[in-house]
């Protein structure tokens, strides 16, 4: 009896030494640097990462420069940066081939500036630092894709990733009304009528015609604070030479409009509400180019206003349109459409 309670004492002995030494050594395996300390830029597939920039000032957006590692630095480590074009020559061709159309472009130096210069320090406080960058988006012309490649040049202690050394850092403009980050769609809901020129007015092609109801989701781009493109009435497409010859622009001013407010029966209530007026034009002007009119009301012929409503973000649009090919001898077709948008993202 007494030496099993002795075996027991001794076994509960060993225990404890063991549980210490395990504590011991724990600590010491989490104090102890596990994996090699790297410096990388965060990015995405491609080596590419985007910020959204707004119009009508200087906004700033961040890059994350990161330090690898189970344990922080135990002193600041200074990064410098450094625009690198060749990268970005590099990326076209590997991507988009000799398809020159699809091709980036380098963002220009006078459209951008690095507040805190082209170095950034990583600390023990933080195993990140977030690098600023500030983009005037109102220099750039919004038809084409810009970026600014930038890659580490140095670390003062540690290494650089060889593949994450560098980041393609796109630039996406947003306004009220869409980004160019994501597709920013409106759900539309409208009637078209077929018109045709008679002298300086226009009239319906078929007398006894009523606007037809049609709806679709619209891609909305945005083009400056207060411009989006859109493409008229039903019209789809991707391709760069048809959106730039039959894109509109969809201008909110700052003028104020008292829109009627229609009850259930479709009649005036009595009531208004404000509204900001929009101006519809095309976006490009030439012979191949989408042609629009002021749309007035068949019966009454007074004009029929478009509108922004802030309130719902919604619009409504009221507009008259001919393609280019819809102008032929003597046939000239145009068509009058309404349209209700409601942003879907």
């Amino acid at each position: 009896m007494k030496k099993n309670i002795l075996n027991i004492i001794t076994g509960l002995a060993g225990a404890s030494m063991l549980l210490v030494m395990t504590a011991c050594g724990e600590k010491e395996f989490y104090d102890d640097e596990q994996y090699r300390k790297e410096c990388y830029i965060v990015s995405g597939d491609n080596n590419i990462f985007g910020q959204e920039y707004v119009f009508g000032e200087n906004s700033v957006g961040y890059l994350s420069v990161y330090m690898s590692g189970s344990t922080p630095v135990d002193h600041d480590v200074t990064v410098t940066l450094r625009p690198a074009s060749h990268l970005l020559k590099e990326y076209n061709q590997r991507v988009n081939g000799s398809v020159y159309a699809n091709y980036a472009e380098l963002l220009p130096e006078s459209a951008y500036t690095v507040p805190d210069g082209w170095t950034t320090t990583i600390t023990p406080a933080n195993s990140y630092t977030m690098f600023p960058i500030s983009v005037n988006v109102d220099q750039l012309d919004l038809s084409k894709t810009y970026y600014l490649p930038i890659e580490i040049a140095s670390v003062s202690d540690y290494q650089y990733s060889a593949t994450k050394n560098y980041v393609l850092f796109r630039i996406y403009v947003k306004n009220a009304y869409a980004t160019t980050k994501s597709s920013t769609y409106y759900q539309m809901y409208g009637t078209t009528l077929d018109l045709k020129a008679d002298g300086e007015s226009l009239v319906k092609v078929d007398e006894e015609a009523v606007p037809t109801v049609f709806n679709a989701t619209k891609l909305t781009v945005p083009l400056s604070e207060n411009d989006v493109r859109i493409l008229p009435g039903s019209t789809q497409s991707s391709e760069v030479a048809v959106v730039n010859q039959r894109s509109i622009r969809v201008t909110v001013t700052d003028e104020v409009y008292q829109n009627p407010v229609l009850g259930d029966d479709g009649l005036p209530t009595g009531q208004t509400i404000p509204v900001l007026i929009v101006k519809v034009e095309p976006l490009n002007v030439g012979s191949g180019c989408v042609q629009v009119r002021t749309a007035y009301d068949i019966v009454t012929g007074e004009e029929q206003v478009s509108f922004y409503n802030p309130a719902d973000n919604t619009f409504t649009l009221n507009y008259t349109y001919r393609m280019p090919s819809e102008k032929s001898g003597s046939a000239d077709l145009w068509h009058k459409v309404h349209e209700e948008l409601s942003r879907l993202n």
